[in-house]
């Protein structure tokens, strides 16, 4: 457990060292971001952000033996697979070509991290970067959906904020 933490806390760090360094954006305390990134910059953090989605919970699907996270899990391959989707589909409809979905430097050493362990430990690892990465998913698509230059975007972020509130709620249940 004290390894957990450590792992935990650790990438907490690294990925706000990482996105001090490359972004120039900080949150406010209404969880949003300031300033509203451009659309570029908002496709990038939102399809990284749901490919770290798809990428952990593969890895999580590997091992867990609970059948409520591996419910959780695939509902996240499902949804974040659809929110990637809407979101190319408001880009192309906004005369955008959105690049592919990468990982940024915090979420593949999230992804990596969860590679290091198995079962329960895995599981529990899972399930608080799930919360971070949600968090920070929830911010950026209400901030968007609010100010975003781009009204097609606009449109799949507010679409998207409810899918992510949703997986917050369940979240809250799974790690009780």
């Amino acid at each position: 457990m004290k390894r957990l933490l450590c792992a935990t806390a650790t990438l907490s760090l690294l990925a706000t060292a990482a996105s001090a360094q490359s972004f120039t954006y900080t949150w406010t305390p209404a969880g949003t971001l300031a300033p509203t990134p451009p659309a570029p910059e908002f496709l990038m953090f939102a399809g990284a952000g749901d490919l770290y989605e798809i990428e952990s919970s593969r890895a999580v699907l590997e091992t867990t033996a609970n059948p409520a996270i591996r419910r959780f899990a695939q509902m996240m391959i499902d949804h974040h697979t659809k929110t990637t989707a809407d979101a190319v589909t408001a880009a192309r409809a906004a005369g955008l070509t959105p690049a592919p979905p990468m990982l940024d430097a915090p979420k593949a050493a999230m992804v990596a991290a969860l590679r290091q362990y198995s079962g329960v430990e895995r599981d529990r690892l899972y399930l608080v970067q799930q919360q971070m990465a949600h968090k920070e998913a929830l911010g950026l698509q209400k901030t968007y959906a609010e100010t975003g230059e781009t009204p097609q975007l606009r449109s799949a972020a507010r679409a998207t904020v409810p899918i992510v509130e949703a997986h917050l709620a369940e979240l809250q249940r799974l790690m009780r």
